[in-house]
């Protein structure tokens, strides 16, 4: 029996007796409770067991909790970036209407003084 695996209490000599009593023959009754046992012992979760998987959820929390501090973080720098890229983008729009505008006056200006 592995160290992991369950250890059900199950009468393999009490149920190879009722089998025999109810027509199974020796080999028969021997087999099936056997096959039984091998089936409940394997998939019947021990204290153990779940002590191990507890360990492995509260890892794997505390693993969560770093990688969602971490995805913060970088959402927060990728936040500060963009804002320094929209503020630096604003700033030459800016600069690019203001130049736009003082050629629009000073074509206006060409012109009144030409039409004068």
């Amino acid at each position: 029996m592995q160290a992991n695996q369950a250890n059900v209490t199950f009468n393999t000599h009490e149920a190879v007796k009722a089998l025999k009593s109810s027509g199974f023959d020796e080999k028969q009754a021997e087999s099936v409770v056997q096959t039984i046992n091998k089936a409940v012992n394997e998939t019947v979760a021990t204290k153990a067991d779940l002590a191990i998987l507890a360990a492995d959820l509260a890892i794997l929390g505390a693993d969560l909790k770093v990688l969602t501090k971490t995805v913060e973080g970088i959402q927060e720098n990728i936040e500060k970036t963009m804002d320094t890229k929209m503020a630096k983008l604003e700033t030459r729009m800016l600069r690019m209407m203001w130049l736009q505008l003082m050629a629009m006056l000073g074509m206006f200006v060409t012109m009144v003084v030409a039409l004068t």
